[in-house]
């Protein structure tokens, strides 16, 4: 087997073999020339040349060498110089003192060679480490310098007292100081009054050995006074006794993220204000108010009306100053032609902003002398102006100004008051498109439903209408018209002082909201006002309705529906006046179609449901309809409602429902008409804790005792 010799064991043993093979010719030369001169110079002692030899091996080659010289050196004097000569024997003493004495002095001069050697040696060593080693720190100081100034974040150096130390550059440019005016200072006077005790707290407990480090986020002034937020960490630099000398502080700059969240927090809690109510005007307002002071000292809000540019919203934080600004408003009117401000963005649609206000600025702007001098006092500094923009149209414009504060605007403050115009001119465009809708559904349903009841001899009625929407017409309808004397006068509107002894009562809802229902409400209405001329019992009525929807149904692919409830009342002689000790009454004929049956509340506070169910109309060609009678005596109420009433849900998506219904009626016996549809209305809205989420409509009518 071959063994493998470790790397460099060649060399390791070449070394003492040339170190030996030194001493051996050391020796053999001074024998060589010891030969050559002894015949020119007489020497008593062989020695001399030898003890060179001992040397010149021992300082070459150590310790070992030097005695193998002090050896070969000894045999060689005695074998060629010594008498006998030429013999290794030594028989006298003399001589053999003299050779010990050699091998002594020899082994001495060796080791003592060989110690100078070393510690020669060890020195060079030594030397060339402490070279090595401050080379490694030159490099070593050249690498922290680089990475001390050339950081991508700020580091310095701070004394206890909070002196700055030492500081790199990036530190400088944070700040904007130079460094020696950095140095000149202390961290306290650069830090916000806000951030300062939090800081101090922490650098104190630092300092104390309590805690090895802490980081926070604080604020820093700048030199120009803006803001800047970094991200602070700080730890303790040892001394060279170990104890602490001084702090290390890191330094980020994260005063872009710290304005990117403090914007979108803005915007957050500016939509929230937007969103809060449909009266754009104080929604501006409210932003307007939002603006100061986080992002201007003045807040101006202009929205072009039906009547012209109306200013809707000044801000400020001091009331006097808003006081002043509505007063320049009456007497310098802005000029629509102008050449900058809110007429050239009105006029182009386009953003403006001004960093810094030059003089020349206000003085164009500036109407009089009196003028001039209230917008220095003022001590505007910069603005910008944006429009509100919605659709392609321009409905106004945003203006912010800069005063007091000294701050100057930017392009990234001008992307946030852009998105801030943004939404809130969607949200001006939206109230107004829902302001349109609600008065076009207001005005739909008020052409589809009665504007009034008419007076019906005898009969208490009380009526509660309450539309789910105001931006869409409802489904839910009713009506009441004198059956002897047609349904129509002249004007076009219900009958309101006829003194029929016949009535007709309706209510209903048909399927859907909007411009549909409003198509499906008018037809049912005003074709029971039609029927109404040829057939005088309410099923019957109820039959041509769904007749007309049928066809309707086939004509043109309506799958449209509905549920009716009709009656006619029949007024006893008492209750007319003709018979006046006849029994007083109403006499009711009912049929449903596909309807919740009107309740029947007896004076005695006992409830019963009058008609049959049916089917919807629209829907079936037989819908099952029925009539029922049932006579009302004095005190008697009936209680006809859609299913908004019972299909009402609370909070929790309980139904309000037919037993709560019951309850509530047996509560409210003796009532009058009116009180009792309000009670019922109220109840409703109470059980669903917001508005309602389907159309109510409750009609009562009670004969009065």
């Amino acid at each position: 087997m071959v063994l493998a010799r470790k790397p460099g064991s060649g060399e390791a043993t070449r070394a003492p073999l040339t170190s030996y093979g030194i001493a051996v010719l050391v020796v053999g030369f001074a024998l060589l020339v010891k030969l050559l001169l002894d015949p020119l110079i007489e020497e008593e002692s062989p020695f001399l040349l030898f003890f060179g030899a001992v040397m010149v091996g021992a300082w070459f080659g150590g310790l070992g060498p030097g005695l193998l010289a002090t050896a070969l050196a000894a045999l060689t004097a005695n074998y060629f110089f010594l008498s006998p000569t030429y013999t290794l024997l030594v028989d006298d003493f003399g001589q053999a003192l003299r050779l010990a004495l050699f091998v002594l002095e020899g082994s001495f001069v060796s080791l003592l060679v060989a110690t100078m050697r070393s510690v020669r040696r060890q020195s060079e060593a030594r030397t060339l480490q402490s070279r090595r080693d401050q080379e490694d720190l030159r490099r070593s100081e050249e690498r922290f310098r680089a990475t001390f100034e050339q950081a991508a974040v700020g580091i310095a150096h701070v004394g206890f007292g909070g002196e700055w130390l030492r500081v790199n550059q990036k530190l400088c440019d944070i700040v904007g100081y130079t460094r020696e005016e950095l140095l000149e200072r202390t961290f306290q006077d650069l830090t916000h009054p806000d951030d300062l005790q939090s800081d101090l707290d922490l650098f104190v407990s630092l300092i104390a050995g309590e805690i090895p480090t802490y980081s926070m986020e604080k604020r820093y002034f700048h030199k120009d006074g803006s803001t800047v937020w970094v991200h602070l960490t700080v730890s303790a630099a040892c001394d060279g006794r170990g104890g602490p000398g001084y702090c290390i502080a890191v330094i980020e700059d994260i005063t872009g993220r710290k304005r990117a969240e403090e914007a979108r927090h803005f915007l957050a809690e500016a939509g929230t204000t937007l969103s809060s109510s449909l009266d754009y005007r104080a929604t501006l307002a409210g932003v307007a108010r939002l603006a100061v002071p986080y992002l201007a000292d003045w807040c101006i809000v202009d929205v072009f009306e039906e009547n012209g540019l109306d200013r809707v919203a000044v801000a400020h934080q001091n009331p006097e100053k808003v006081a002043l600004a509505h007063e320049l408003q009456e007497r310098y009117p802005p000029d629509p032609d102008e050449l900058y401000g809110v007429a050239r963005t009105l006029r182009t649609g386009q953003a403006e902003l001004v960093a810094e206000i030059p003089e020349p600025l206000l003085e164009e702007a500036a109407r009089d002398a009196e003028h001039r001098e209230i917008l220095r006092k003022l001590g505007l500094k910069s603005y910008v102006i944006v429009p509100l923009v919605a659709r392609g149209r321009t409905l106004g414009a945003i203006t912010l100004v800069s005063a007091e504060s000294g701050r100057r605007y930017g392009h990234a403050d001008l992307e946030l008051a852009e998105e801030l115009a943004r939404r809130a001119a969607l949200a001006v465009d939206n109230a107004r498109l829902y302001r349109e809708r609600s008065e076009t559904a207001r005005a739909l349903q008020g052409s589809l439903l009665p504007s009034r009841l008419p007076d019906v001899p005898g009969v208490e009625v009380g009526l509660r209408y309450l539309p789910a929407g105001e931006a869409d017409v409802g489904g839910d309808f009713y009506d009441v018209f004198d059956m002897e004397v047609g349904c129509w006068e002249d004007s076009g509107e219900p009958s309101t002082n006829s003194a029929g002894s016949t009535w007709g009562v309706v209510i209903g809802d048909v399927c859907g909201k909007g411009a549909e229902a409003a198509a499906v409400l008018a037809l049912a209405r005003y074709t029971i006002r039609a029927m109404v001329m040829h057939e005088e019992c309410p099923s019957a009525i109820l039959a041509g309705l769904n007749e007309a929807m049928l066809r309707q149904r086939r004509e043109r692919d309506d799958h449209k529906f509905c549920t009716v409830a009709c009656m006619r009342l029949e007024m006893d002689a008492a209750e007319l006046g003709t018979e006046p000790g006849a029994e007083r009454g109403v006499k009711v004929n009912v049929s449903l179609g596909g309807h919740p049956a009107p309740v029947l509340l007896k004076t005695d506070g006992s409830i019963h449901n009058i008609g049959e169910p049916g089917r919807a109309l629209g829907v079936f060609d037989d819908p099952g309809l029925t009539a029922q009678e049932a006579r009302l005596a004095p005190g008697d109420a009936l209680v006809l409602y859609t299913d908004g009433v019972t299909e009402a849900r609370s909070p929790d998506g309980a139904f309000f429902g037919e037993e709560r219904l019951v309850s509530l009626l047996r509560a409210c016996a003796g009532l009058d008409a009116s009180s009792l549809a309000g009670r019922i209305e109220s109840a409703v809205l109470d059980f669903q804790e917001n508005g309602p989420r389907d159309d109510i409509a409750v009609l009562v009518l009670r004969v009065p005792e």
